[in-house]
């Protein structure tokens, strides 16, 4: 009988164990070919093996060919991933013993265990033996060299898209593929090397779910990673994937974007969150439709750190996924919901109903090529730290305001002053008003009052409100609000609140002047549609050390075990450089 001793990574500040693993009971059980997988402080006279677990650790090699969970679930939060890595080295005949001191949740009726484990007996009232009669879904698709990287797209310029597909073309599988779902404009470098799927809209609407079913259901391959085009991969990839091993659940990688020219602004973006409320308590889990994401969107949920676990609370963000092909097919995204609406908190927790985790492999990182402002709130975003605290964190650079940013906007000056002028005309801005707006240099603060102006002097029907907030994210905002932002102000547009009081509203809302916090005395929109790239000269060698420094000693929710060198290169790989 082996004995593997998991002990919580001290650094989550984790609850230690009270509770006492009696060695001598378990071998009176005379249990074959067995190896006790536990959290409990053990009473025995043979050494035993010890591990750190973590999110990011994986439980791997258990060589015996039956298994016991000795109070996995009421010692450890990590109890989902440990299940999942020990259910899939299980061999079919085998069995897996499950006993918790308390009246936990039996895991293996979940819907992802369910056909593979049948319940055989119960020893003395506490202790459930499963018997593993199939394998669990993906066990067919064994094998990490083929892989189908899948991409939906718009019509938009392929600037980003472009540098995302050359990337792929660079990281060494041996065996891939490149597919694309939407209509990808005329402009795109690599059609030569990519499938290209018609999802069959008409683009008006981005509906996201539906184009990630679509690319997976194409793959030919049993590895799938479902990226956005602004996505620049690690050029470790594969090794990444190798070190983090087979059998892997929905999986991700921690994600930056950096707002400036040098990289001396590290911000986490779109990877691994988390949301406060059980949303299976609150809703239809398996039902969820558009109705259900204005309650959603009253939730709290915040960057979760990569170490860090609470199943059935954390997802990911939907910018990349990692995962099977079977798995996904069986578990398809929910297609009544579409980009904006909550989909990925919806896909994350809806996984873990079934039994499904997800997690962060940290051997590799993504960069973002662009970001959209209401992902940060002036510059900090909320996380969990390493000891499970919220904190609200940003670089300390970010104080510096002569640090040249990159554009927030993929549009130019001329066209962001042609969307406020359409406006301005569309809701009879004064002549006098419409001319400021022709002359407007576009700055950040420049636009900002240009903007007041025109709100200013606009009058607007309230039967017209619906349209006219639509107008005002299309032609003003040049993005979307967040869907809480909107709700409340589109009820104080339908308010008896005075015309004066409905306008300051939008002038001070959130999203603008967010966006003014970007770009105070630059422009946010760009000359050239490179202005997003980096030059490779010493100030980004000094930006990208500097970053290393801050994102693995200082800077909260972030993880790298690996050494300060490896985080310079990880960031070095994956910098969007000019060519």
């Amino acid at each position: 009988m082996n004995i593997i001793h998991c002990k919580n990574d001290k650094r989550l500040a984790l609850k230690k164990t009270f509770r006492i693993l009696d060695e001598e009971y378990y071998k009176s059980l005379n249990i074959d070919d067995l190896t006790i997988v536990t959290f409990s402080k053990i009473q025995s006279v043979n050494p035993t093996k010890s591990i750190i677990i973590n999110g990011v650790e994986r439980l791997k090699k258990i060589e015996s060919g039956n298994v016991f969970l000795h109070n996995i679930q009421c010692e450890s939060p990590f109890y989902a991933q440990i299940l999942w890595d020990v259910s899939h080295q299980l061999r079919v005949g085998c069995y897996l013993f499950i006993e918790e001191e308390l009246e936990v949740e039996q895991f293996l009726d979940k819907d992802y265990y369910r056909e593979s484990f049948e319940l055989v007996e119960t020893i003395n009232s506490k202790i459930y033996k499963y018997k593993k009669i199939a394998p669990l879904l993906i066990e067919q698709d064994k094998g990490l060299d083929c892989w189908s990287f899948c991409i939906p797209v718009g019509s938009g310029d392929p600037i980003f898209l472009n540098r995302c597909v050359e990337r792929i073309r660079e990281i060494e599988v041996p065996k891939k593929e490149i597919i694309l779902c939407g209509k990808p404009h005329p402009d795109f470098k690599y059609f030569q090397d990519v499938k290209v799927i018609d999802d069959g809209s008409d683009g008006k609407i981005n509906h996201l779910t539906k184009k990630k079913n679509i690319l997976v259901e194409n793959a030919h391959f049993a590895n799938i990673c479902i990226l956005h085009d602004r996505v620049l991969l690690p050029i470790n990839f594969y090794s990444a994937v190798l070190a983090f091993g087979d059998d892997y659940p929905i999986t991700g990688f921690q994600s930056f974007y950096f707002q400036d020219k040098y990289n001396l602004l590290p911000r986490k973006y779109s990877d691994f969150n988390t949301i406060a409320q059980d949303l299976t308590q609150e809703i239809d889990i398996n039902n969820v439709e558009k109705k259900d994401t204005k309650l959603i969107s009253k939730f709290f949920y915040c960057y979760q750190h990569p170490a860090r676990s609470r199943f059935g609370h954390d997802y990911l963000t939907g910018s990349l996924y990692l995962t099977k092909k079977n798995l996904w097919m069986k578990y398809p995204q929910n297609e009544r919901l579409f980009w904006d609406d909550y989909e990925d908190i919806e896909y994350g927790i809806r996984m873990s109903s079934y039994g499904v985790p997800c997690r962060v492999n940290p051997h590799a990182i993504t960069q973002s090529m662009n970001s959209r402002s209401v992902i940060h709130y002036y510059g900090y975003v909320a996380t969990n730290n390493v000891r499970g605290k919220v904190t609200m964190s940003r670089c300390m650079l970010e104080h510096l305001p002569f640090i040249r940013r990159k554009p927030l906007f993929r549009i130019s000056k001329e066209e962001a002053r042609q969307r406020i002028y359409t406006f301005a005309r569309k809701y009879g801005a004064s002549k006098q008003t419409l001319l400021q707006v022709s002359c407007s240099t576009m700055s950040g603060l420049t636009r900002y009052l240009i903007i007041k102006k025109v709100i200013g002097d606009i009058t607007v029907k309230l039967d017209l409100i619906d349209s006219f907030m639509a107008d005002f994210s299309y032609y003003i905002l040049c993005e979307s609000m967040a869907p809480n932002e909107y709700e409340d102000i589109i009820r104080i547009m339908f308010s008896s609140a005075s015309p004066k009081a409905k306008k300051k509203i939008l002038v001070m809302s959130f999203i603008l002047n967010n966006q003014l916090f970007h770009s105070f005395s630059t422009s946010p929109f760009y000359k050239k549609n490179d202005d997003w790239f980096i030059e490779k000269c010493f100030w980004s060698t000094f930006g990208n050390l500097i970053s290393a420094v801050n994102l693995k000693y200082f800077i909260p929710g972030v993880y790298f075990p690996q050494s300060l060198k490896k985080v310079y290169q990880c960031l070095k790989d994956t910098t969007l450089w000019k060519a």
